[in-house]
């Protein structure tokens, strides 16, 4: 028995609601079992409910045993003051509140058996996605309400890690912009390392620099580790120039080459090549917030044609000509690059432009911008990871970024931490 499934079964008055008893033989009647509190605080507040001939509104405590109400602190916090009724599974002592016994209801006695047993068959379940055998009984609609529900919690969650950016920067949209774009860069492998570069760097300077595509590789090659010798002409001239520009502006110390991970990739994914699609990304797009943020209220555009190709043609990652012929300084390539892949760009998006006109809703209030993000995602085409391919295999393919974002949130918040109970679909499969 857990509190999760003690919610669950009060949340959904999932047990014998006909003429309940307290522990002290009063009779319960619930009107309304309020609204469940995810933060500090009792479980439930403004519940409504009758004791004998008496009603009461108030906070309602959950617990497996009573005797939790102390070894959980509650007596001595007077958040819990509130508290009309205590509902727990196993009564093993009276609680008392300013003298007084405080209300409860146990379960255990009052609660089917079968659901019980459904519940422990539930959680025990090895699977990645609990309910994988179960999915063909769920309707598109019940399925597709949860993945709408999922992706803007998704889209909500990466909006507050740019809000909080935005914050460290003195509300700088373009310095939060930039950090942004470079934690997203180098994907999962190289996620640390690139934005550790992003404060080694600061944007102020780079800024200054973009106007120069030489400078703006000397400045980020440079403090990320890649210049302390040279292979090749174009390397050594790099190295000159960013010893200048290092001294010009007082940078604090470089990276080691060393906390870039190159092992097990194939090398269009080197960090070499990301890095230098990160500065050919800067230097051809100044001001990239004001970029995002005017292609988003473009007046050519609405939510229904926001879409990828649109996007990319608004911003640019072209490879300058010795990143075409090179993979690395000093190791050319076998043939050409003129820039990175569509499922690069697309992962641009999907992780930084649209996290990024989100944030800008919740920071302006208007919802727009979220509508705007959301639109985006549903244009391009969808991720292939080993999440997306775990449901894929159960006959759920996605068929846009919106969707495989939401799988991704789905499986990573809900499934694999066996939150059956906050899913709708997990819900419905456990009432049947």
């Amino acid at each position: 028995m857990d509190e999760h499934f003690l919610h669950y079964i009060w949340k959904h008055q999932k047990h014998n609601a006909k003429e309940l008893k307290l522990t002290n033989g009063q009779t319960l009647k619930v009107f309304n079992q309020g609204f469940h509190n995810y933060n500090s605080g009792p479980d439930f507040e403004e519940a409504r409910i009758k004791i004998d001939e008496v009603e009461w509104i108030g906070c309602i405590e959950i617990h497996i045993k009573s005797s939790d109400w102390f070894s959980h602190g509650h007596s001595s916090n007077d958040a819990y003051r509130s508290v009309i009724l205590h509902v727990v599974w196993s009564h093993d002592r009276d609680v008392m509140s300013d003298g007084m016994n405080i209300p409860t209801l146990e379960l255990k006695n009052i609660v089917d058996p079968a659901l019980i047993n459904r519940y422990s068959i539930h959680v025990s379940h090895n699977d990645r996605i609990v309910c994988g055998s179960q999915l063909s009984q769920i309707q598109s609609i019940k399925y597709q309400s949860m993945l709408d529900r999922v992706l803007v919690e998704r889209l909500e969650e990466k909006a507050k890690e740019v809000l909080k950016t935005l914050k460290q920067t003195n509300n700088d949209w373009e310095s939060a912009t930039y950090q942004t774009f470079a934690r997203n860069f180098g994907f999962s492998t190289n996620k640390a390392a690139f934005e550790q570069l992003s404060l080694r760097l600061p944007f102020h300077v780079l800024k200054k620099n973009l106007q120069n595509q030489f400078k703006t590789e000397a400045l980020i090659f440079g403090q990320a580790g890649f210049l302390a010798k040279a292979s090749d002409s174009y390397q050594k001239q790099l190295r000159e120039e960013f010893h200048f520009l290092k001294t010009k502006y007082e940078l604090p110390d470089q990276m080691n080459k060393s906390e870039w991970k190159f092992g097990r990739m194939r090398p269009a994914s080197f960090p070499s090549v990301r890095l230098a699609q990160f500065a050919a990304l800067l230097h051809q797009n100044t001001n990239l917030f004001s970029r995002i943020k005017f292609f988003e209220h473009s007046k050519d555009l609405t939510s229904s044609v926001l879409t990828s190709s649109t996007l990319t043609t608004s911003i640019k990652i072209n490879h300058p000509s010795y990143w075409q012929s090179h993979y690395d300084f000093g190791k050319p390539r076998k043939s050409a690059s003129k820039g990175p892949g569509s499922s690069t760009l697309n992962n641009i998006l999907i992780n930084s432009v649209s996290p990024i006109l989100a944030a800008y809703g919740k920071f302006s209030g208007e919802q727009h911008h979220m509508d705007q993000a959301v639109a985006l995602l549903e244009g391009i085409k969808p991720e292939a990871n080993r999440h997306t391919k775990a449901w894929e295999e159960l006959g759920r393919k996605p068929d846009s970024a919106f969707e495989s974002q939401a799988q991704i949130q789905l499986i990573q918040s809900y499934c694999e931490k066996k939150r059956c109970l906050d899913c709708n679909i997990g819900v419905y499969l456990l009432s049947k």
